[in-house]
Order: C-alpha cells, then sequence, then structure tokens
C-alpha cells in the first residue's frame, strides 16, 4: 500500500471511496424493506471480501451496487432487483498472471423460508433462501459476484504471456517413452 513512503494512488482512491459512501448496514430485513420499497446502494471494497478474494489473482478494486426491494400483488413473496459491477483480475489458466474481467450482471432474487419454495418463483428468478428475518448484506454481494466468475478463464492466445512458449513445446518432436522399449525389443531379437 505503501511505497518508500508514499501513499499509492490505489490507495488513496480506496480509501475516499470508502469514505465517501455511506454506511452501510451489516444485515438486512428484505421483507421490511420490500413492504417499504425500499433501495439501498453502496460499496464495498473486493479486499474486504474473504471468499472472493481466494478466487482471483490480487484484492483490488471495488463492488458498486444497487438493490431495489419490492414484493408481488398479493405481497407473499419479496423480491431483490437490481446490478453488481466490478471489474476484478482474475487469473489467466494458461499464464497464471492477471487478466481484468468485468462484471456488470443484473440480481433478481426471491426471498424464500425453504428450498422447496423455489417453484413458486417466476421464471428468471434466483431463490434466496432466508429462514430468518435479516441476510447480510455484505455476503448477499460476495455471493453475486462469486457466482458472476467465469469457472475457466484464459487471455486470447495473442495477448497470453504463455502462447510462445506453448507453442514452442508443442513444436518439438518428443520421442515416445515406450522407444527405448522397442530398442532393447528389437536388440534382443537379433
Amino acid at each position: 500500500m505503501h511505497n518508500n513512503g508514499v501513499l499509492t494512488a490505489r490507495y488513496l482512491i480506496d480509501k475516499l471511496c470508502r469514505l465517501m459512501s455511506p454506511d452501510l448496514p451489516l444485515t438486512i430485513e428484505p421483507k421490511r424493506l420490500a413492504r417499504k420499497g425500499e433501495i439501498v446502494a453502496g460499496q464495498y471494497a473486493i479486499d474486504e471480501m474473504q471468499r472472493l478474494g481466494g478466487l482471483l489473482h490480487d484484492q483490488s478494486g471495488q463492488v458498486t451496487f444497487r438493490l431495489e426491494f419490492t414484493h408481488d400483488d398479493e405481497k407473499k413473496t419479496s423480491f431483490i432487483m437490481g446490478n453488481i459491477h466490478a471489474v476484478v483480475n482474475i487469473v489467466c489458466q494458461r499464464c497464471l498472471g492477471p487478466m481484468p474481467f468485468t462484471i456488470d450482471n443484473q440480481i433478481y432474487l426471491g426471498i424464500i423460508r425453504e428450498q422447496d419454495d423455489e417453484y413458486e418463483l417466476p421464471d428468471g428468478c434466483e431463490p434466496l433462501i432466508a429462514s430468518d428475518e435479516s441476510v447480510n448484506l455484505a455476503s448477499l454481494i460476495e455471493d453475486e459476484v462469486i457466482l458472476a466468475l467465469p469457472i475457466v478463464t484464459m487471455h486470447d492466445e495473442k495477448e497470453c504471456n504463455a502462447t510462445e512458449l506453448l507453442t514452442e513445446i508443442n513444436s518439438t518432436k518428443k520421442e515416445s517413452p515406450f522407444a527405448v522399449l522397442k530398442t532393447l525389443a528389437e536388440k534382443s531379437d537379433k
């Protein structure tokens, strides 16, 4: 974070963003927020999300989100709709270097008490099981970011540092490990 006693620009920007965003609640009550038609928006630093950090090349950046809480006409089911945005550095599986990846996902969650209730949700609505009234907001956002990450990540071949090395390795003719056995078998037949 410090570079020979000098604060880096990224460190200052991250700190400033944290100071500028309003304090976010630790937990939220989605059903209560839906009854009132509330909106919760803010951002979290990626370095504060431990599960997510282990999946990334580094923990720099911010996750920005906006969540709108609503309910159906009968007020039986509460919903969370909104979006998350972040630019993260994921690991290229070819060169193991950093690879910027933009997350810009829509969120559409239906609050249910048990897994069996998920069949009552509208098409395209993902279930969020909340058996008690409160939900950890940071964990909810972290879960959504983790779900947005790709399973396999690689740079385009032209951009990847490992492409030249892999081409060289693959182009070298390798002798079969059984070639020695073949030579020994031929010698013993003579």
